[in-house]
């Protein structure tokens, strides 16, 4: 182990497992008021080599990992406290969250020495107020990206395009999708891989909008990502047409224009009345069929379309696996990992297309 101790990668391996700092030092067997302060950082130097070992077995980390030199990230814009969406995920489960997406960020580092990640489509930074607004925005970005009217029929393709890593992992229940913006790294787009085809393609559109309109959080920037993702995906003008000549919605049109369109029928219903198209009352009782079928929760299956499966960061590691012919243990020491975490983080990947040649 050569370096200086990262006493930053210490809370975050303890808070990763879930773990109290009493467990660990009790499990590592030291003194907890110790352990704090090497986690603060406030020894006088680093702490002895033997300790770091205790402590790595402890969190079931190598040592090695506290010896990197990554910064950590805050937490993702689209999780930030102030974010009434996702106000019922505990402080525990976001900071696990944290954890995991800032591992990932180290992994991404070590992954991406290997390949040269170039954008062939332009991905802007346009602020809300200066771009007029969510909506214009979105129609900018259809222009610059040469979306021909109507569907888009692959988003995740189009992220990929414009050099956003688009990643399939387990975020748990609450939260959907988080944007990642690291001044070393690729815009990252983390997306829930749990949820159905359907609402993943719409979180995905909406941390796109975090992805080419927000650089800090603000009050309202949960409302613009869904502005932004109702105009990307569903353009009024072309929804209008879709509409003529109809007096209401019906769960069999809303089920047609799914197909359509490749959104959800609540995403369909929700824009048709943000756009006025229905009145207070046709709304409601939509609305209320919905729910009355249990289709608030979980839309038939027989309406889904195929899931967008991400391209890049599987290549990325098909590139360790297959072309550079690294094993489990190889790729857990490249990035300073254990083999069980590899298989944890990186599940539906493995054996697949022959990401990995597994001893």
């Amino acid at each position: 182990m050569t370096g200086k101790f990262n006493h930053a990668l210490l809370l975050l391996a303890r808070q990763y497992r879930g773990a109290s700092q009493g467990a660990i030092a009790s499990k590592a067997g030291i003194d907890q008021g110790y352990y704090s302060r090497i986690e603060n950082g406030l020894l006088p130097g680093d702490p002895t080599p033997e300790n770091v070992e205790k402590i790595g077995q402890a969190l079931d980390f190598p040592p090695d990992f506290f010896y990197l030199e990554d910064g950590l990230s805050g937490l993702p814009l689209s999780v930030h406290p102030m974010n009434r969406r996702k106000a019922s995920v505990g402080v525990t489960a976001l900071r696990q969250v944290h954890a995991e997406l800032n591992i990932r960020l180290i992994h991404l580092r070590r992954y991406l020495r290997a390949a040269d990640i170039q954008p062939e489509l332009p991905l802007p930074q346009i602020d809300p107020y200066e771009g007029g607004g969510p909506a214009q925005i979105a129609q900018t970005l259809r222009r610059a990206w040469s979306v021909p009217e109507g569907p888009i029929a692959n988003l995740t393709d189009l992220c990929e395009r414009a050099g956003i890593l688009v990643i399939w992992c387990e975020l748990g229940n609450g939260i959907d999708g988080v944007t990642m913006k690291v001044r070393d790294l690729p815009p990252c787009i983390f997306l829930n891989r749990d949820v159905p085809p359907d609402r993943m393609r719409a979180s995905l559109a909406h941390e796109l909008g975090h992805a080419v309109m927000h650089s800090v959080p603000t009050e309202t920037m949960e409302d613009e990502a869904n502005a932004f993702a109702s105009e990307f995906m569903v353009p009024e003008k072309q929804f209008r047409r879709q509409f003529a000549g109809r007096s209401g919605v019906t769960l069999d049109w809303l089920a047609r224009q799914k197909a359509y369109w490749r959104m959800s029928m609540a995403f369909l219903l929700y824009r048709a009345g943000a756009l006025d198209m229905l009145t207070r009352h046709q709304s409601e009782y939509a609305w209320k069929r919905i729910s009355s079928l249990g289709w608030r929760t979980r839309e038939p299956e027989e309406t889904d379309f195929p899931y967008e499966e991400p391209t890049v960061f599987p290549q990325l590691l098909h590139i360790h696996g297959s072309v550079l012919g690294y094993d489990l243990e190889t790729i857990a020491k490249l990035i300073s990992s254990n083999v069980s975490d590899v298989q944890n983080l990186y599940r539906p990947f493995l054996n697949r297309q022959g990401l990995y040649a597994v001893k």
